[in-house]
């Protein structure tokens, strides 16, 4: 999977261009996360965002898992997947603790480390998007 992606800022919000692969890695974060049922409470702790929030992003994510596009974000969802892609490894720690990479790469298609990427990229895009 590529790691790097483009934002472009737009006003008040970022035009995110994303390959299927990562709309598909995002959305699948979101998916975890939403599926273990910690509680509405738990959920926003972990992203930032409530889970109609979430739902929306993943319908808006499911779009661009077929062709490369783009989608509109704002400062906060942006917050949201980025939460997602660096919380969603917590879900597959065993006995609380040690990392299982395997459940990992079944539910999310990729490994831990082409998350991590995408995670650490969408920093840097806006950074470099921001730059004055």
């Amino acid at each position: 999977m590529r790691a790097q992606i483009r934002v472009i800022p737009e006003g008040e919000t970022f035009i995110v261009r994303l390959a299927p692969s990562q709309a598909a890695a995002i959305g699948n974060a979101l998916e975890t996360l939403r599926s273990r049922d910690l509680g509405d409470e738990a959920l926003a702790v972990q992203l930032g965002a409530d889970r109609a929030e979430a739902e929306e992003l993943i319908r808006r994510l499911r779009e661009l898992r077929e062709a490369p596009g783009e989608l509109r974000l704002g400062l906060r969802e942006l917050h949201v997947v980025h939460s997602a892609l660096t919380t969603v490894a917590t879900m597959f720690l065993v006995k609380g603790r040690h990392f299982s990479e395997e459940p990992f790469h079944n539910a999310m298609g990729v490994f831990r480390e082409d998350v991590d990427a995408l995670a650490q990229h969408v920093v840097q895009a806006v950074a470099e998007a921001t730059r004055h």
